[in-house]
């Protein structure tokens, strides 16, 4: 059903552009980073700035290879373009996002040749509470969205022609430079997208050098780091593949369900498209319309995607965030099409009575009451979520004024708390964790008795009582509301 025509398609990507712009920007400065993740990528995106060093990522001192560094790279891009503050750390991802809920629209659109539910599919992603807050946060976690949303939409252009399959290449392995392992549930995708074109491999030479030409350049950008790590660090295999990438996970781990929790998660991510999305699959199994290839699609998408996150109780919340890009779409397409079903139920009993007939039903109006639904909706979810999300005025907490003081001491600097990252960060210093030290040395009285000297400490106010309890002597250098620079007599 075609429903398609380039006056709406702007107006709708207009009408996306501000309303996501608004929501992924506005205030996007207003507080500080927070740990872990956001503070800790921020520092290592800032260790590039200063070394210059592109490939070595490191934070605190310690080399980092949890992850691929392309999320790092453009922080340092933004870095260079804001200065290294909260808005700089925080923009690739705002940015990223905004341009995700419209390849969203193009993906659902190429898909279904349907505006209103390329429309909605964007509407749906960009109104899932958890989508917005981590766009609006220094994460990689909306950067491998773009790339996936990316690869996705290239894969379906080789339909109309197989040279986009070059490209297909590029973006995949931008995908795979974002986060560990994760965007490699595309090449599932891919293959079902190209699977004849794959099967021709050797019978066609055009399509033979077309994938040649895409996996060269995806050798050019996956090969030259991980071969830079794989030699220097001998426990980069174990640790960023098994480690990070598998949770060392067997294979009969994937064959164990656990979906509770994974379930539960994906319901507070989405919050009430949640429901739309079981009723949305419940309907295309009973309706038969998993037959057709583009239904089809999007829900083999949705389920290679989150099928291993369903087989592990590892699984946060912001695992699941892949999982909203065909989620948003199968709940539009199932939306509309069920709705369709039940609008056309309805108007062939009234069609009967000549006034619905004669002025009701001369103008299609379905249209208009799915997006109405849709709009209603997603103006409940936004007023649900905005002051979550949105900051509604500028506030400095203690741990991150209390690291910004660290910035003049010059002394070994050790940290009896679980805010490293914002420390290292505000401080620029490097910081010593006492849960990193030996057990002789492991808290903050065994610090103070060892024969450790010339250090400060950062503790909580209340934890000062045990050196006064063992009667250690100390000096009082900085305090807060909360914490204290403590330096030992």
């Amino acid at each position: 059903m075609k429903k398609n025509n380039n006056e709406l398609t702007l107006v709708f990507i207009v009408f996306l552009t501000a309303l996501f712009s608004f929501l992924f920007f506005y205030r996007l400065d207003y507080t500080t980073l927070v740990s872990w993740d956001e503070a800790w990528y921020a520092s290592i995106a800032r260790n590039i700035v200063k070394s210059n060093n592109w490939l070595d990522t490191s934070f605190n001192g310690k080399p980092f290879y949890d992850h691929p560094p392309l999320g790092f790279w453009l922080m340092v891009l933004s870095y260079k373009i804001f200065g290294i503050n909260e808005f700089a750390v925080r923009f690739p991802s705002a940015f990223l996002g905004l341009l995700t809920i419209v390849l969203v629209f193009f993906i659902s659109k190429k898909l279904f040749k349907n505006d209103y539910i390329a429309f909605v599919s964007s509407l749906i992603l960009g109104t899932s509470v958890w989508y917005v807050f981590r766009v609006r946060s220094g994460n990689l976690d909306s950067i491998l969205l773009f790339f996936y949303a990316l690869t996705v939409y290239l894969s379906l252009k080789t339909r109309e022609n197989f040279f986009w399959f070059i490209l297909v290449g590029l973006a995949f392995g931008f995908l795979v430079m974002s986060k560990t392992l994760v965007g490699v549930s595309a090449v599932f995708l891919i293959l079902l997208i190209d699977f004849k074109n794959f099967l021709n491999l050797f019978s066609s030479k055009k399509n033979f050098l077309i994938i040649l030409v895409s996996f060269v350049l995806f050798f050019l950008i996956v090969f030259p780091w991980y071969k830079y790590h794989l030699e220097k660090y001998p426990d980069f295999f174990y640790h960023h593949f098994l480690d990070i990438g598998t949770r060392r996970k067997t294979f009969q781990d994937f064959l164990k369900l656990n979906y509770q929790l994974p379930l539960f998660y994906l319901h507070m991510g989405v919050r009430k498209w949640y429901y739309l999305w079981c009723v949305s699959f419940i309907y295309f199994f009973i309706s038969l319309k998993f037959l057709k290839k583009e239904i089809f699609f999007i829900l083999f998408w949705n389920l290679v995607i989150l099928y291993p996150f369903l087989t592990t109780n590892l699984t946060h919340i912001w695992h699941l965030i892949p999982v909203y890009l065909p989620l948003s779409i199968i709940i539009a397409s199932g939306f509309y099409y069920l709705g369709k079903l039940i609008y056309d139920l309805f108007k062939k009993r009234l069609i009967k009575i000549n006034l619905f007939k004669k002025y009701f039903f001369k103008t299609n109006w379905y249209d208009f009451i799915y997006l109405f639904c849709v709009l209603i909706l997603s103006i409940f979810q936004i007023k649900n979520f905005y002051k979550e999300i949105i900051p509604q005025n500028k506030y400095i907490p203690d741990d991150v004024e209390i690291s910004k003081r660290l910035t003049k001491y010059k002394e070994k600097i050790f940290l009896d708390d679980d805010f490293l990252p914002i420390a290292v960060f505000y401080s620029e210093k490097e910081i010593i964790p006492l849960y990193t030290l030996p057990i002789e040395m492991g808290t903050m009285v065994k610090l103070f008795l060892s024969e450790e000297r010339n250090f400060i400490i950062v503790t909580r106010n209340w934890a000062v009582a045990n050196l006064d309890k063992e009667g250690i002597k100390y000096r009082f250098l900085e305090k807060n509301n909360s914490y204290s620079i403590l330096k030992k007599e």
